[in-house]
Formats: structure tokens, sequence, C-alpha cells
């Protein structure tokens, strides 16, 4: 790293996805122990947080998704074989002012063909001869038979199914029609004998999906999570709520009607299947987070075979009226539903804090799913009311549930997801509380509905955000180090020395999480930032000298540590490693040049000056003073241009060292061969370079002209855009000989400035008797 470059903009990578720029040498990899790109640990962190070792698992929970795929591919096409096995007509028809209306024709079908049209009333049915004829009544087109008061009822209701499906199997109809005001008509329609699967209403699609789903949720579940007990009971409800959607999925959307056998079997296996989810809840939370006392043995048998019993009797109509039967056997499994959840929640109010979130989300997941879907439809038929959607919809309800829990299991960390409940009972209960206060204003009729709509936006909306500021501010916006503070914090740790960055670093981590922070013992647990123990403590491991660090009790020990707490101190780290290595590579640097001037000095420009000292003592050496005040002067200028560090072409590179090199060998009586190759496109040369190859070369022609006794030299030189090759060999003694070493320092010199180039460099015997110096230097580029 340069230390001129300007440093990173520190805020910003705080709070970027894109994290850090990537200016960091590798260093933080290795400290932490992670391969690839230095940005893995915020990728990736989901993968690595827990590292626990493989556990096999039986064949069943490895092809769950699989199986689960196939299961609803089976009940999607044993719905549409049902669906479609039926005589259709091409009509969709509706109750409006009191009678049966046709609302659609479908275009090419045997209503179509026989001239139905939009808006004519369907009165009766009969066979063509005018025989069995049938009167259409609005109770005909009742969804589901859920909502009569009683079983006899419910036989009439049958009874009439029985005879329109017999009707709608006969080769021929005759439909009595009323077109908009006009006398009867009686039409002639042959029905067809299966319905299209393009003629399904929208409604029979969107069961279908919502039945897949659930089972592919149960089904990665499973996958995902074998060893929790909670996966397969959510399995086993999830398949049953997917045969509950299949059920009503064909009974709801007929055109007219269905065979009583059929559509009975298809009612009890609703009730069926809702029982079974429903205690499939209630055998979740009595043994998630933890088992409840008293819940293991025979009592769970006991309590299974009462509701067994009882689905029994309702199958039969063996009960007095459907208010004892599905309608107070569903209500009664809600109501175990949210005994078990309330005792979760009790059982953990004053203890772990993980298992008390648990149980919260539990509770707040299933609780309003189960009476959305069997309160308001179950509870408002035993009191006599319409419910308030359609069956249909409510299911969907349960998909949203399921849903839920597919995301909060332990493995998956809830407390990842408490932020998210909060906001989400903040904005329920506001949208909730708005609704309620309008509806009661438009009760009142003191204002108009526009106005009783904006009094409760402005009004009570904003009176319910200043009531919640507090649940908002401690809840959900924790209070943090504003970005100053932390940008000012980790500044100060990295312009700190060494020994003083560690409780810095310790009290940083402290007032950002205002958190209890303490350094860890042994082996590090993790290489990456960490949530461990079900998030009461987060781990961060050392780095860039910086010591490893748990911190626990998270704002006073309320809430866990969350993900996005994970990525924060993450982060830190990364940008405090950053500006440690870039202060140290300052620092680094510094003190190298420091070292280089000082070699400069001590090696080239003080052993001539010395040399002009030794010189000027004698009278007659007027031409060797001459000399080495040139060669001094040119040691200086050297040392500047190294100073401004202004690259230099590589053509005149070697124009002032072939100039230099035959003028010091010449005037010592030493016949040189001077050979430079230039091949490719050389970019300029860093004066760092050049400075320490031009004192290598003085120095190889110095120990040749004082110490070698050789008459005749060959210089090679080499330069390509990649490497310098030098090869420097002359004819005297060799270094074998004795005299040959009074050049030692000079030697040590050669070795020292090579290997700060990164290069390398040998000596030995040429081929013309003397000393062969080879020099090889990678080149960088002037920039770097």
């Amino acid at each position: 790293m340069n230390p001129s470059d300007p440093s990173p903009t520190l805020p910003s990578a705080l709070y970027t996805e894109s994290d850090l720029p990537p200016t960091l040498p590798g260093l933080l990899d290795a400290e932490s122990g992670l391969s690839g790109s230095w940005r893995t640990p915020l990728d990736q962190l989901d993968l690595l947080e827990r590292e626990r070792p493989a556990q096999a698992t039986p064949w069943l929970y490895r092809q769950a998704i699989l199986l689960a795929g196939l299961w609803a591919v089976l009940l999607t096409t044993l719905a549409l074989a049902l669906a479609t096995r039926q005589p259709w007509l091409g009509l969709r028809l509706a109750a409006q002012d009191g009678q049966v209306q046709v609302v659609d024709v479908v275009p090419g079908s045997p209503a179509a063909v026989a001239g139905v049209h939009v808006g004519a009333q369907l009165q009766a049915l009969a066979t063509a001869d005018g025989t069995q004829a049938m009167t259409l009544q609005l109770d005909d087109l009742r969804a589901n038979p859920d909502e009569l008061a009683s079983y006899a009822d419910w036989g009439r209701f049958y009874e009439r199914q029985d005879r329109l499906a017999r009707l709608l199997g006969d080769a021929s109809l005759r439909l009595t029609m009323v077109a908009h005001g006009a006398q009867e008509e009686a039409l002639l329609l042959r029905p067809a004998p299966t319905r299209p699967p393009g003629s399904l209403p929208p409604l029979f699609w969107t069961l279908m999906v919502l039945q897949a789903a659930i089972m592919l949720m149960a089904g990665w579940v499973i996958t995902v999570y074998p060893p929790q007990p909670a996966a397969p009971r959510s399995a086993v409800g999830a398949m049953a709520i997917s045969l509950v959607l299949a059920g009503v999925a064909v009974f709801g959307t007929r055109e007219l009607a269905l065979p009583s056998t059929l559509f009975h079997a298809l009612v009890v296996l609703q009730h069926a299947g809702s029982l079974v989810a429903a205690l499939a809840v209630a055998s979740i939370l009595s043994h998630y987070p933890s088992r409840l006392p008293e819940m293991g043995g025979w009592r769970v048998w006991v309590v299974a075979g009462l509701f067994l019993l009882w689905a029994l009797a309702d199958a039969g109509w063996w009960l007095p009226s459907p208010n004892w039967a599905s309608r107070a056997m569903l209500l009664a499994a809600v109501v175990v539903v949210t005994v078990q959840a309330v005792r979760q929640w009790q059982l953990h109010s004053g203890g772990d804090s993980v298992a008390r979130d648990e149980a919260r989300t539990q509770a707040l997941i299933w609780i309003p799913a189960a009476f959305c879907l069997f309160g308001l439809r179950e509870g408002a038929l035993l009191l006599g009311w319409a419910p308030p959607l359609s069956q249909a919809w409510l299911y969907g309800l349960v998909v949203v549930a399921v849903a839920g829990r597919a995301v909060t299991h332990r493995e998956v960390r809830v407390f990842e997801l408490d932020d998210w409940t909060r906001q989400v009972l903040l904005t329920w209960g506001a949208g909730v509380t708005i609704l309620l206060c309008y509806r009661l204003l438009q009760a009142s009729r003191w204002l108009s509905d526009e106005l009783a709509m904006l009094v409760s936006v402005l009004g009570l909306g904003l009176v319910y955000v200043l009531l919640t500021r507090r649940i908002w501010g401690r809840g959900i916006l924790r209070r943090s180090q504003t970005q100053r503070e932390l940008t000012s914090a980790i500044l100060a740790l990295g312009l700190t020395a060494p020994e003083d960055r560690g409780p810095l670093w310790m009290a940083l981590l402290e007032n950002t999480f205002e958190a209890r922070v303490s350094l860890a013992d042994g082996a590090q647990p993790y290489r990456v930032t960490t949530v461990l123990d079900g998030g009461r403590t987060l781990w961060v491991p050392p780095v860039a000298g910086l010591p490893g660090v748990l911190l626990g009790q998270r704002d006073r020990g309320r809430p866990l540590f969350a993900r996005s707490d994970r990525r924060m101190a993450a982060r830190l780290s990364a940008l405090a490693a950053q500006i440690i290595h870039a202060r140290d590579a300052y620092v680094r640097g510094a003190s190298e040049e420091r070292l280089r001037i000082a070699d400069d000095l001590h090696d080239d420009l003080g052993a001539k000056l010395l040399s002009l000292a030794h010189a000027g003592e004698q009278g007659e050496a007027g031409a060797d003073v001459a000399r080495l005040a040139r060669e001094a002067l040119e040691e200086m200028r050297l040392s500047v241009r190294h100073l401004k560090a202004q690259p230099m072409p590589a053509a005149d590179v070697l124009a002032d060292w072939r100039a230099e090199t035959v003028a010091r060998l010449s005037a010592a009586g030493v016949q040189v061969d001077w050979d430079a190759q230039l091949s490719g496109r050389v970019a300029p040369l860093p004066m760092r370079t050049v400075a320490h190859l031009t004192r290598v070369l003085r120095e190889a022609v110095s120990n040749i002209i004082h110490h070698s006794g050789a008459s005749y030299c060959r210089v090679l030189l080499q330069l390509s855009p990649t490497a310098l090759h030098l090869d420097v060999e002359d004819n005297g003694q060799g270094m074998g000989l004795p005299g040959a070493r009074g050049g030692a320092g000079g030697l040590s010199s050669i070795e020292r400035r090579v290997r700060r180039l990164g290069g390398t460099h040998r000596f030995g015997s040429g081929a013309l008797g003397g000393t062969l110096l080879m020099v090889r230097v990678p080149l960088e580029s002037p920039h770097s």
C-alpha cells in the first residue's frame, strides 16, 4: 500500500452491503482463517455460523421435499379427477335478489349452444320429456352444508344434491329460464359428460397452489431440520390441511351438484383434517420449545382417542346437532391449542430468553391462525351468525401460519424475527384500531363516511403512533452509536499504539451493542463473527492483532443478538483491520524509507566524502579529488531523484549506466565490452528500482577496479517489460584467490539491495577466468 494513497471513506463502509473497498492485502483472510474472497464472512454468515457435525438422516428425511411434492401432485390429480368427472353445463350461478341467476356462460359450452344468456334466472331443471322436474333453491348453491343449523337440514341438502346430480347425468335437460323480466322460456340442453379443466374457477387452482405450498414447506422443514421433534408434527399437520384444501376445492367449486355420498365424504374429510391439523399444532406446542409437564404417555392417547370418537360421532350424525359435533369439536381443539401455547409462555416467562422468545413466537403464530380459521367460522356458526369470510379463503390463513412456523424453527434462530414480529404487531394494531374507530364513527352517524375515515386516520392514527413510540424506540430502533462516533472510535483505534488497542476495541464493541464484553478463554470457537448460545452471546474473532471477545447481555439482557448485530460486528472487525493495516503499512513504509536514505548516505555519499577527505590530504591528488567530488555529486543527485520518486525512461537509464560504467573502467585502465538489449515496450522504471540497480552496478564496477586486478570487463544487460538481467564478468583473479574478498562490504550491499527489489543474485567464476555477478530483478509498475 502506498502511504500517500487516500484512505477509503469510513462511514460508507459501515452501512453498505458492498462492505469495504478491496484494499486489504489479504491479511484479514489470513487472520480470520477464511478462504476465498475476504468478503466471504459477510456473504455466507448463515452457512458458516454454526459448524455442526454432519448427521446421518433416514432416507425418508432426506427425500422429504420430493415426497411432499409427490403428495401435492397426487392430491392435485385426485382433486382434478373428482372435479372434472362430473356433468357440465358451462354455467356459473350465483344467488342475486333471491333468485338463482346466471352470472357467466362459458363460450362453446352446452349452455352457450342452447342459448343461455348472462343475467337470466334459472328457475327449474327437468328431463327432456318434462318429468322429474326440480325447482332450484338458493340453498342448492351453498358451498358447504356446515352452515346449516340441523342434521335434518343437512339431509334435505344432500337429498337435493342427489336429485340434481341425477338430472345432470341425463342425456338431455330442459331448463326453465326467465330473461330480464320476460316470460318463462324452456331451453333444451345436452350436458357434457365431463367438465373441462380450463372451466374450473380460479379458486380451485388457488387452493391447489396453497396445498402444494404447505406441503413443500413441511418437506423443507423435515429435510433441513430432521432432529427437531416439531418437524414431523408440522408435516402431519400440513398433510391434514392439504387434504382439507383439496376437498374444499372439489365441493366448494362445483358447478351445481355432487352426489351426496361424495359430498358427505369430502365434508367428513374436511372436519377430520381440520381436527388432525389442530391436534398437530397442540402436539407441537406441548413439546416445543420445552416438553410441558404431564403431557406424555397415556394422557396424549386419551385426548387423541376422545377427539377420534368425537369425529366418528360427527361423521355418523350421532350427536344432537352440528353445534355439538364439528363446531364444538374444532372449537375445543382451538382451546387446547391456546392452552398449550399459554402454558409454554408461562413456563418460560421468567427463564431462558431464547425459549421465552420461541414460546412467544409460537403463540403469536398459532393462536391468531387457529382463531381466524376455526373461531371466525365455527364460533360464528355456533352463535347462529354468518361467517365473515368464505371457508376457502380462511384456509389461506393456515398456509400463512405454516409458512411462519417453517421459518421460525429453532435452527433458523427465532430471535432474528424478534424485531420483525414487533413491527408486524404494531402495524396490525394500528390498522385494526383505525378500522374499529372508523366503524364506530360510521355507526354513530355523527360524521359522513369520508370524514369518519379522515378523523380515524389522522386523529387516532397519530395518537396510536405517540402511544407506541416508547415501544418502538425500545424494542425496534435500539439505541446505538452514531455514524460520527463509530468513525471517531475506529480512527482512534488505528492511530493508537498496538499494546493499547485491545481496551479500545472492547470499549467500541461495548458502546455499539450496549453489551457486556469479555475476552474469550481457550481456543477460538469459530473463525467468523457468530451468534452463539441461541442469541445470548455474540462471538467476534481476533483480527489484525485485536483480541477475540464474547459479547453478552445485549441491551442489558432483554433482547437477543440478531443477524443485524452479527453483520455490524463483522463490518466493524473488517474496518478496524483495514485501518490498522493501513497505519501499520504507513509506519512500515516510512521506516523503510528512512533506512534506505541512511544506507544510501552511508554506502555511497559517505564513502565518497571520506575518500575525498583522504585525497585532499595529499597535495598531488588534485585529479582524484575532482573525480571523487563529481561522484559524490552524482550520488547526491541520485538520492534526490529517489526522494522525488519520478520514474525514468528505460533508454535514459541504460544510457546513464553505460556512460558512467565505461568512464570509470576506462579511467582505471580496464577495457569494457558493453552490451545492452532492450526488448519490447518497457515502461518507465520506478526511481526506487533505478536507484538500487545503479548502486548495484557501481559496487560491481568498484570491486573490479579495486580488488580484481582485471584488464577486461564484459557487461551484459537485458531489459524486458517484466524483468532485468544483469551479468558483470571480468578476467581478474576471481573470488577464490587471496585478496579477492576485499570488497566484502560491497558484496553485502549488493545482496541487500537486490533482495529489497525482490530479485536474486549469484557470484561465481566466469568463462574469462575472473568473477561473474548475475542479477535477476522483476520489474514493477512505476505507480505501485
